[in-house]
């Protein structure tokens, strides 16, 4: 039976090994698209992009899913959030910058999802099979 997750045990969640995190994105129910995101201390979400992105997203409802399957104990899991979009600032780039393990990520231009809270459920691995 899965069980439900404080916001505190998601962002620890979403946050460990690594903080960078491939997460689904939704700008306003609109079609999902795939980013690694920066995730921080409080659970809001840096994505980085283009003009395009902060255009598309500033000021609009983002809803936040991050999926990790895992068929060892004590299994995988599923944190979604929903927040408010604003284009990032200098002021919200971590520093140092924590390494991206998959790329280097410019976060010049973006969006930070800052997110009021996040739920998730912790599947055991007996039922992901």
């Amino acid at each position: 039976m899965p069980r439900t997750l404080s916001h505190d045990e998601c962002v620890k969640l979403v946050r460990s090994p690594v903080r960078y995190r491939r997460a689904e994105l939704s700008v306003d129910g609109r079609d999902a698209f795939v980013r690694t995101c920066l995730v921080l201390d409080n659970g809001d979400f840096l994505v980085p992009g283009d003009r395009a992105l902060v255009r598309t997203a500033a000021g609009r409802t983002v809803t936040v899913t991050v999926t990790h399957r895992n068929r060892h104990v004590p299994g995988g899991w599923t944190v979604s959030g929903i927040g408010l979009a604003r284009p990032l600032v200098a002021a919200d780039r971590p520093v140092p910058l924590p390494r991206a393990t998959e790329q280097d990520l410019d976060f010049r231009t973006g969006v930070r999802v800052v997110v009021a809270r996040l739920t998730g459920q912790l599947v055991s691995v007996a039922e992901e099979v």
